[in-house]
């Protein structure tokens, strides 16, 4: 067994899934998933367990995204979370014509540390169910 690269998988051993429940269980990855998701994982644990792998292109595709969301970090999360919400943003403001008045709002639309400062407040707002 080697490690996951999400992404660059044909096929998926019963080892490589196993091996990514684990890591799941113990990050907290398996907790954000819907129910419809952990089934499916199972159910393909199983399949690789008893045919030694999976290679439906289609089910391999459905478990890589299940996969990616199992091995998120969580500052991952939060980056993302910020990056979607500073697009719309960027958008918005662009739309209404902010930006010609404060065009220094796209630079800290842009920066790395004002992103993950929009993901943390994101987060936050989910948590508390407001977004």
């Amino acid at each position: 067994m080697g490690v996951m690269v999400p992404g660059l998988s044909a096929a998926f051993s019963y080892g490589d899934l196993l091996q990514v429940r684990l890591k799941a269980y113990r990050n907290g990855g398996w907790r954000r998933l819907k129910g419809v998701e952990k089934a499916l994982f199972k159910a393909s644990m199983e399949l690789a367990r008893l045919r030694g792998r999976i290679v439906n292109p289609l089910l391999v595709k459905q478990v890589r995204e299940i996969v990616s969301k199992l091995l998120q970090t969580p500052a991952a999360r939060i980056l993302q979370l910020g990056r979607e919400h500073a697009s719309r943003l960027l958008e918005l403001y662009k739309r209404n014509g902010v930006l010609k008045w404060a065009p220094s709002l796209s630079k800290w639309l842009k920066d790395p540390e004002y992103v993950f400062w929009l993901g943390l407040n994101q987060l936050a707002l989910k948590s508390l169910g407001y977004v």
